[in-house]
């Protein structure tokens, strides 16, 4: 049964995702600065070992997520593209942003990453979530009833 560790999200945890050898976001994140990441990152583990991780803001004003947004993910020409997503999170408070979601290559197709959901879910019943989908795992965002916000890659539940 797999369990979910919350840890903080310090230099030996980045030196821990510069040595994975799978995880989409781990390169990433293991080069950031620590003003840029959360105080915590959250562990999926079975057995004690490691088979994913999530990067989950909790934020209390829509002023932070477009702070994030436009930084991380926005170019500057291309800002009205995301014209949906502003009038969206406009007047937003207190909700979720997923960052990053992994499971391991060798544990992927295992139901961790629904699992990691349905806990966050639990966890934070009231609260909206957003997240920056990928193409190539946009169906599992809708299988964990996610819908897009308008016409964006941003797509967000409850």
């Amino acid at each position: 049964m797999p369990t979910i560790t919350k840890r903080p999200f310090d230099q030996e945890f980045q030196t821990i995702l510069s040595e994975l050898q799978s995880g989409y976001h781990a390169g990433e994140l293991s080069k950031k600065e620590s003003s840029e990441l959360p105080n915590d990152v959250y562990l999926i583990e079975v057995d004690n070992t490691m088979v994913g991780y999530a990067v989950v803001w909790e934020y209390t004003s829509a002023k932070q997520l477009i702070q994030k947004a436009e930084k991380d993910y926005f170019n500057d020409d291309e800002k009205y593209l995301e014209q949906d997503f502003y009038i969206d999170i406009k007047n937003k408070i207190d909700y979720i942003f997923i960052e990053a979601l992994d499971v391991l290559k060798e544990f992927e197709r295992k139901g961790y990453a629904a699992f990691f959901m349905d806990w966050l879910k639990l966890t934070y019943p009231n609260k909206k979530m957003y997240v920056y989908s990928l193409e190539k795992s946009r169906n599992f965002w809708y299988k964990q009833g996610f819908e897009v916000v308008g016409h964006t890659v941003w797509m967000s539940y409850n």
